[in-house]
């Protein structure tokens, strides 16, 4: 069950695609080549800072998604993590898409359309299971403190993202010159 909420439910909700049936699994012949990643387009983005945002809330997306599909078998943090989950992934919905589409752009160029949710975790590197993040913290209490933690400023994509594209205002334009000012003398 574990499986099948992150492979299919969670990148359904997260690309907006809320069919009411369950999906039926492709045969061989139906199942899409993989989709190729732009030359030297593949992992984070160091030298761009548009980017590398972008990249970085995807990760955390990626895995606040698998975080929330492993406490599904926990039927004692089941129901509030799917609450709290819903409730953030509406409140990000747009975030989302908007990571999901200015991330195929970079990563797949022209074929950017075609991309889904495992391409980008393929592209970035990521990976598909939520233990190895988890450490030395057991999955029970990073189930019972998500809740509360999904509500915290890490997890307001659509602010992080407004910041990270906001121009630079005149403080911190005057800061950079005054830098850049003592560094040339």
């Amino acid at each position: 069950m574990r499986r099948f909420f992150a492979g299919i439910l969670f990148p359904a909700l997260l690309a907006c695609a809320q069919a009411e049936e369950t999906p039926r699994a492709l045969t061989p012949a139906e199942a899409r080549p993989v989709l190729e990643v732009l030359p030297k387009r593949q992992g984070y983005a160091f030298e761009q800072p548009g980017v590398l945002i972008r990249q970085r809330l995807f990760g955390l997306a990626h895995g606040l998604s698998m975080l929330a599909a492993a406490c599904l078998d926990l039927p004692e943090h089941s129901q509030p993590v799917q609450d709290a989950y819903a409730a953030w992934h509406a409140r990000q919905r747009k975030a989302i898409e908007t990571l999901l589409h200015d991330l195929a752009l970079y990563h797949f160029g022209a074929r950017a359309a075609e991309a889904r949710w495992q391409d980008l975790v393929r592209a970035l590197d990521l990976h598909d299971s939520i233990d190895p993040a988890l450490g030395r913290i057991s999955l029970q209490d990073a189930c019972a403190s998500l809740p509360a933690a999904i509500g915290r400023p890490r997890y307001e994509f659509d602010k992080l993202l407004a910041e990270a594209d906001a121009p630079a205002g005149p403080a911190a334009a005057a800061g950079a010159a005054a830098t850049a000012d003592k560094v040339d003398r």
